[in-house]
């Protein structure tokens, strides 16, 4: 009895050595680092010069492109038709071809919950006669933005998620709920959050350059 009760004991020794041995090699989990300064889809560099401009101003949202025609002015189709209410001005991408990866960049507020896009240059006979999205991507990216020593702005950045737009071919508004979610940024430097709207796919029109007539960022309280 007494040797069945020592082999017990020595076999619980080895076990226990064993346990704390294997306890003792289990890797740590490393915690993994941000990913930072990574920019989807878009040039990097044309992509900071963009945040850089924002920075100076946020109000006014920066286009990769714009059309300018003869005969009609260079502010014509710019960007910030998209923003003044009037749902037969619009923005029309300038590139070669019909715009795939063109894009708009920014500033959305802290806590915004919306987007609202009206796509195609306006609602009236025009409409049909630009490209219109089918399918844009909204990138959302948090900035932070540092003064140098010659008080320049130096952007840093994290992307955080992406949310689809997929239009009908019709002058209607679509309103899309952000995938990601804004809190408030607390920091000590100058932060804000950017998104980037870009063309992925169009329906055809007439001319070769895509449009958007109308975009608004709101904040719905209490919707899921």
């Amino acid at each position: 009895m007494r040797r069945h009760i020592a082999i017990v004991a020595a076999l619980g020794l080895v076990l226990t050595f064993f346990s704390a041995d294997a306890w003792s090699k289990t890797p740590s989990k490393k915690k993994k680092k941000k990913k930072v300064n990574i920019v989807k889809v878009i040039d990097k560099k044309v992509f900071v010069k963009a945040l850089l401009k924002l920075a100076e101003d946020e109000r006014l949202p920066i286009a990769s492109s714009t059309l300018v025609e003869k005969g009609r002015g260079v502010d014509y189709y710019a960007v910030d038709k998209m923003l003044d209410e009037n749902p037969e001005t619009f923005w029309a991408e300038g590139a070669k071809g019909w715009g795939k990866n063109e894009w708009v960049a920014f500033h959305l507020p802290e806590g915004s919950t919306h987007i609202e896009i009206s796509p195609g240059a306006g609602t009236g006979e025009q409409f049909k006669n630009f490209n219109r999205p089918k399918e844009l991507y909204l990138d959302v990216y948090a900035v932070k933005l540092k003064r140098d020593d010659d008080d320049a702005y130096k952007a840093t950045f994290n992307w955080k998620g992406r949310t689809g737009f997929k239009f009908k071919d019709r002058a209607k508004i679509l309103r899309k709920k952000i995938k990601v979610k804004l809190p408030e940024l607390v920091s000590a430097q100058r932060t804000m959050y950017v998104g980037v709207l870009i063309i992925r796919s169009v329906y055809k029109g007439q001319f070769d350059d895509t449009s958007i007539s109308m975009f608004r960022v709101t904040t719905v309280w209490g919707e899921d």
